[in-house]
């Protein structure tokens, strides 16, 4: 049984998703080297991980070894 959202939320849903299909269109629009500056900036503002490099923690992983792995892969045309 689904519940309904109020006016105010269902208009909050709305502006949410059309900034999403918005954002992504303009992702998808990028170059590679684009796409690879913005995924570093947007990493550089984030949170910080509260694990170091080498924990064997998944978030560590993927912060530390993964991501800089796919954006140099990205910013160097392909595989390793």
């Amino acid at each position: 049984m689904a519940f309904k959202l109020t006016p105010e939320a269902q208009a909050r849903a709305a502006e949410y998703k059309a900034w999403e299909t918005e954002q992504k269109a303009k992702f998808a629009a990028l170059n590679n080297e684009s796409l690879v500056v913005s995924a570093k900036l947007y990493i550089a503002h984030m949170s910080p991980m509260h694990f170091a490099p080498g924990e064997p923690i998944y978030d560590a992983t993927m912060w530390h070894i993964i991501l800089p792995e796919l954006l140099d892969r990205v910013r160097n045309g392909g595989d390793a």
